[in-house]
């Protein structure tokens, strides 16, 4: 920390600077700059140390709140003004309140072991938030680092949550480092803790991405599809002839798909809106298709029931019968609104002897919901999907998280976003882009495995350690508080 009061304005202007700055770009929803997550909390939390709790407070949520404006015009395309401000400043406000409460432990204790205060803190904060948010995990910081497939093997064991603790327990434990550069008998545990966590997460995620699954998964081929969105707002002279007229348009796309070899079709979510009186003609029609292709057809639909809306994905066996019908469990607000009821419960079916099940696009924001697919041992989960232009990249990689805590394999369709394949580990085999609207076609074989987790079979775990560590912490530092109160 330099010595004089103007220095001392000028680095802490510049750190927040540094770090608002890192942050912006880290939580871009491009996914282009998750690297800067690493280093963005440095130098905010080593100039807390030296200022007073207030001017700590101040510039923790400054420079925190800089770096979520990157979110902020997603947000407002699709929320509320008053929920999106509401949303870009919450987040800041609590990030700041857990830098106060690291830095008084750190102060106040003295010891090694208060490197674990920001970590333990933080992944409490994001668990708890996911069991009790509407959104699930979204605005998680450990989805920043999805394209770093090293680093997302540790979900397979930790969930999520041990990405996170790895991206606050790094800067925390530099700027402890450097903090206490002079006192060697606490510099020597730190360097040691530091290089065996980082060292142990490395070489398990390379292990992770060497080891391969050995059995007799036979290769499937899987079409996906999107057709112009333009499609979707035309004009009709009735709501039935609209219905029927996306429905060709997706059954042309069956045929087209069918020809290069698909055996599996996911279309993606939402594709028509039809009610109970003209299901048995829709719905024969993808049978017939089916049958006569000799392929499967998942196909997502919204069925109206009399006063509410159910978000329905039918799967069609090769024989032209639906082997399972998934509603939708977890809705966004907007389907709230739009009086859509959620369903209860995961949807599993067998192809030709093959485990596998699917899910609809906001259901993979709730992991808790989503490990009854890993637990079940699936082999692929497909999901059709719609998202909103901007975060095509952020939430297709959300789903993929899901793949790596569950050990499957996964195939994602989404309008107005991305089309992925990827393995178990993460690692995306094959994608395109339908972000823009224009009609897209992909088509590739895979073979699909699945590979039993740590996580899969214990859950949160350590969420809930994390959770069990903060109360420790926050107890023993207020007891301490009220100690030197009373001396």
């Amino acid at each position: 920390m330099p010595v004089s009061r103007t220095a001392s304005n000028t680095f802490i202007a510049i750190s927040v600077l540094f770090s608002a700055i890192c942050w912006y770009f880290a939580f871009s929803l491009s996914g282009d700059f998750g690297y800067l997550l690493w280093v963005a909390p440095i130098p905010v939390l080593y100039c807390s140390l030296f200022l007073k709790q207030r001017w700590a407070f101040l510039i923790a949520f400054i420079s925190y709140l800089l770096g979520r404006l990157s979110w902020l015009p997603y947000l407002l395309s699709v929320l509320p003004v008053p929920l999106a401000i509401l949303f870009t400043v919450l987040l800041p406000l609590i990030f700041a309140l857990i830098v106060i409460a690291a830095r008084s432990i750190i102060l106040r204790f003295s010891h090694w072991s208060a490197v674990f205060a920001l970590p333990v803190l933080f992944t409490s904060f994001e668990y708890l938030s996911f069991l009790f948010s509407r959104d699930g995990t979204a605005g998680s910081i450990a989805y920043t680092q999805v394209n770093y497939l090293p680093v997302i093997q540790i979900a397979s064991i930790a969930g999520i949550e041990g990405i996170t603790f790895l991206l606050t327990f790094i800067p925390s434990a530099i700027v402890l480092i450097y903090f206490n550069y002079k006192r060697q008998h606490a510099v020597k545990p730190l360097l040691f803790i530091t290089i065996g966590i980082v060292g142990i997460t490395m070489i398990f995620g390379a292990w992770r991405l060497r080891d391969h699954v050995t059995g007799k998964e036979s290769p499937v081929r899987i079409g996906m599809a999107t057709i112009d969105e333009k499609a979707h707002h035309s004009t009709y002279a009735t709501s039935t002839e609209k219905q029927l007229h996306l429905a060709d348009l997706y059954l042309n796309e069956v045929s087209v798909l069918a020809r290069q070899g698909a055996q599996v079709i996911l279309m993606p979510e939402k594709i028509f809106r039809y009610n109970e009186a003209e299901q048995s003609g829709i719905l024969q029609r993808f049978k017939d298709t089916a049958l006569a292709y000799h392929l499967f057809i998942i196909v997502c639909v919204d069925q109206k029931k009399n006063d509410y809306y159910e978000n329905r994905a039918w799967v069609i066996s090769d024989e032209g019968r639906v082997i399972a019908d998934y509603q939708k469990v977890h809705l966004f607000e907007g389907e709230v609104l739009d009086s859509v009821r959620p369903g209860k419960q995961i949807g599993l079916f067998s192809r030709g002897g093959a485990e596998e099940g699917v899910a609809i696009c906001k259901d993979l924001d709730f992991q808790q919901y989503i490990l009854g697919y890993g637990k079940a041992e699936r082999r692929m989960l497909y999901v059709p999907a719609w998202d909103f232009v901007r975060d095509g990249w952020m939430h297709s990689r959300m789903a993929i998280m899901r793949s790596v805590e569950g050990g499957y394999s996964m195939a994602r369709n989404a309008r107005q976003g991305r089309l992925t394949i990827n393995d178990y580990r993460g690692k995306v085999l094959f994608e395109a882009h339908s972000d823009e609207g224009a009609p897209v076609r992909l088509v590739a074989t895979v073979v699909p495995q699945y590979y039993k987790t740590v996580y899969s079979v214990l859950g949160d775990w350590f969420g809930m350690l994390n959770v069990v560590a903060a109360v420790v912490l926050m107890i023993v530092l207020i007891r301490s508080r009220g100690g030197r109160s009373r001396g």
